[in-house]
């Protein structure tokens, strides 16, 4: 009698599926053509967790942050996994453009050192040096996050490691939002530097921070507005001086260096 190579419980010879484990009774070699086949189920099945994730972070962000604390494992993706599926494709969009598409966090460390003793780097210079660590500055920034969010909805109720979830999801979906621009600005020259591009963008990242906070939250008439203006102001002077003083400390111990 066959056995699931995934349990070693003992199958029977037609089962498609192991009783016991429920794993898939795999007999054929694996081809590329089977391969393709089965990426191709996971990326444009509407039904799969990133896609549904992905859906509704985009309209309903509250639903997905409150759902998942609240024990909704298997409908959405995991934050942190979303958040590197999200990360994995833009590093994908930034080497097939041959680095055209950046991270929107790099105006932060690029506008911060601008002035400093690191001006002496020209900016393609400083981004060469700044930009294989944009990854890692974004994961560093949403415990900064998440402890400002912590402070400002302690009411709420919700502990530090919900608040790392919330914020997880968010800069997920900032990323989303901010390769489609990226994307829009490739496809359309005229668009990049262009200031109603940038306050386009700039309403959305405003209003989807108001919205996620808003529905997350649960907030109602005042606090609707107060709380989430202050996390912003908060956040975004936090993020940008850590962002900043980061990326001078590189660029200063690189000129040393060099």
């Amino acid at each position: 009698m066959p056995t699931c190579l995934n349990c070693q419980h003992t199958v029977t010879a037609d089962a498609r599926f192991c009783h016991h484990c429920g794993a898939k009774i795999v007999r054929n070699r694996l081809t590329l053509w089977a391969f393709f086949v089965q990426l191709g189920q996971i990326v444009f099945n509407t039904d799969s967790s990133i896609w549904l994730t992905f859906r509704h972070l985009c309209f309903a962000p509250g639903s997905v942050c409150r759902g998942y604390i609240e024990g909704i494992r298997k409908r959405y993706l995991m934050p942190i996994a979303y958040l590197f599926s999200i990360a994995s494709l833009y590093a994908l969009a930034i080497f097939l453009t041959g680095g055209d598409i950046h991270y929107f966090h790099e105006d932060f460390a690029l506008g911060f050192t601008s002035g400093s003793e690191a001006s002496g780097l020209s900016e393609e210079e400083r981004t060469r040096i700044l930009r294989p660590l944009s990854l890692k500055f974004i994961l560093l920034s949403i415990p900064i996050q998440s402890l400002i969010s912590r402070l400002v909805y302690w009411k709420t109720g919700y502990n530090f490691a919900e608040h790392l979830v919330i914020n997880a999801y968010y800069i997920g979906q900032l990323m989303v939002f901010n390769l489609v621009f990226n994307l829009f600005a490739l496809s359309f020259p005229i668009l990049d530097n262009s200031p109603l591009f940038n306050a386009v963008f700039t309403v959305i990242f405003l209003g989807y921070a108001w919205l996620l906070q808003v529905q997350t939250f649960q907030l109602k008439r005042f606090r609707a507005v107060l709380l989430p203006l202050l996390f912003l102001v908060i956040m975004l002077m936090s993020t940008g001086l850590f962002y900043g003083l980061s990326a001078e400390f590189l660029l200063e111990a690189s000129m040393k260096d060099s």
